[in-house]
């Protein structure tokens, strides 16, 4: 017999069913909320800065959160979702808590060393290949709720207005607002599970997907 192993409350739609695990496990509550906040908050830090709302010197304050929030606690979330059986969940808060962390680094070597600046060509492979793994990752959620979908989305969008700005400054701008709306999804999301699993019932929308796309 195959069983759930979200725990009571918890909206099952991005879980797959597994074979019976521990009962500690099982009762283990999610780490979604503490991965969304963190990348919904870094996320709209960063895309005020691409939109040009905040001083570059900003970048600093930024750099350095995004490294310990966006990152470091987004990797704690994606290990917190492997021990509770979360594919899902575990490859996308680890893998973005790596890009975060990862991109505080080479902001700092920027600073700190003689590397050479990366050519723009190359930061737009960068850019491109986060698009198309995110874009996988959107496939991921279409048996999930339609909030998430959004946040993959526009993330996925994100990544790709990212690439193009590399040329145009006009559509990095369009990115930053992009970033924002994405981010301040993410912290609804994170925030909207926080009040659905205390008060037990859907109390804030996230728009659970009754036919299964797969």
């Amino acid at each position: 017999v195959k069983r759930s192993l979200c725990p009571p409350h918890e909206d099952p739609s991005i879980m797959t069913d597994a074979k019976p695990v521990n009962p500690h496990v099982a009762q283990t509550c999610t780490a979604g909320p503490i991965g969304l906040g963190a990348f919904g908050m870094t996320t709209i830090l960063l895309n005020f800065l691409n939109a040009d709302l905040i001083g570059k010197d900003s970048i600093t304050l930024i750099i350095c959160y995004g490294m310990f929030h966006g990152g470091m606690i987004q990797v704690l979330a994606g290990m917190w979702e492997v021990y509770r059986g979360n594919i899902f969940g575990a490859c996308a808060f680890t893998s973005y808590g790596g890009f975060w962390m990862g991109f505080a680094l080479f902001e700092i070597l920027m600073v700190v060393t003689d590397l050479p600046v990366p050519a723009k060509d190359g930061k737009v492979v960068w850019l491109c290949v986060w698009g198309i793994f995110t874009s996988l990752m959107f496939i991921g959620t279409l048996n999930a709720n339609r909030v998430v979908q959004f946040v993959f989305a526009s993330l996925a969008l994100l990544f790709f207005l990212l690439a193009i700005g590399v040329h145009n400054e006009d559509v990095h701008i369009v990115a930053g607002y992009v970033g924002i709306v994405c981010g301040a999804s993410a912290m609804y999301l994170g925030w909207a599970e926080v009040m659905n699993e205390l008060a037990g019932r859907e109390l804030c929308y996230v728009g659970p997907v009754k036919n299964k796309v797969f």
